[in-house]
């Protein structure tokens, strides 16, 4: 619905979007940009599902600050789209999301991507699929679904922190996804991501989780040994519905640097 593309230096505060048809907001090739308190509400009155809703996206872009806004909505709340950099994002309050997601990004053979210093700070996501999400492709190319396929890029995501994180009913509550978009555990493991994914903090993560998956509160997968590094959590006071503990699918992670309640780790 808006695009900021090219702008060096500049704000956009105080808007209201409704309905959107696509993405609200796409920040492209721009720098030193503030976003703050806007309000966002799309739902479809159909029928037909709304897509591709996406809160914000960043690309190319380097010192964004988002804050202060709500958010109604389906899709990513906000996603970091290739060569994001410097990037705060604070205050948000997101309902029926994707998540505030890291990609996807390695889709394209042809590009490398890269996302490095971003700082997650004092959201609330509530109803939402994911909380805090990393999604990259693998490293062969596949059908993620009709009309979305992809994979084989290399690059880079590093220094990310997600800090100060409430969840409120939602699936899952953190997950990196390195095989995204295969469905087949086997060939992601035979062709491991491209993207390298080192230093992220997960910190001072709380919240409930839905029934959908419980008691299982999200998942840290990566697809080869050597693809991720310090990937670190550090209290996480996550809550399952049914009162269980919960429990976390982990693949090709340093496990002794994951501070995860509950039952901790299971191969997944």
């Amino acid at each position: 619905m808006l695009v900021t593309n090219g702008l060096k230096g500049g704000s956009v505060t105080g808007l209201k979007f409704r309905n959107s048809p696509n993405w609200h907001n796409l920040i492209a090739n721009s720098s030193d940009i503030l976003i703050s308190d806007i309000d966002i509400y799309s739902r479809s009155t159909s029928e037909n599902e709304a897509k591709n809703l996406d809160g914000w996206d960043t690309y190319r872009s380097d010192n964004v600050i988002i804050q202060n806004s709500y958010l109604d909505h389906d899709d990513d709340c906000v996603s970091f789209k290739p060569n994001s950099t410097n990037v705060i994002v604070q205050n948000l309050y997101c309902n029926s999301s994707h998540g505030i997601s890291v990609g996807s990004l390695g889709q394209y053979p042809e590009f490398y991507d890269i996302v490095e210093n971003i700082y997650i700070f004092n959201n609330t996501l509530s109803n939402a699929v994911d909380g805090a999400r990393i999604k990259v492709w693998p490293g062969s190319e596949t059908d993620f679904q009709p009309g979305l396929g992809g994979g084989g890029g290399a690059g880079i995501v590093r220094n990310v922190t997600y800090d100060t994180f409430n969840n409120v009913n939602n699936d899952a509550t953190l997950r990196i996804d390195q095989c995204y978009g295969e469905k087949n555990a086997t060939r992601c493991a035979e062709f491991p991501s491209k993207m390298i994914i080192t230093d992220v903090t997960f910190k001072n993560i709380y919240g409930t989780i839905s029934k959908r998956y419980d008691p299982t509160a999200g998942s840290l997968i990566c697809s080869g040994p050597g693809t991720c590094d310090n990937i670190r959590a550090e209290n996480i006071t996550v809550k399952t519905s049914s009162g269980k503990a919960p429990r976390w699918g982990c693949r090709n992670m340093q496990e002794d640097l994951l501070e995860l309640n509950g039952e901790g780790c299971f191969p997944a």
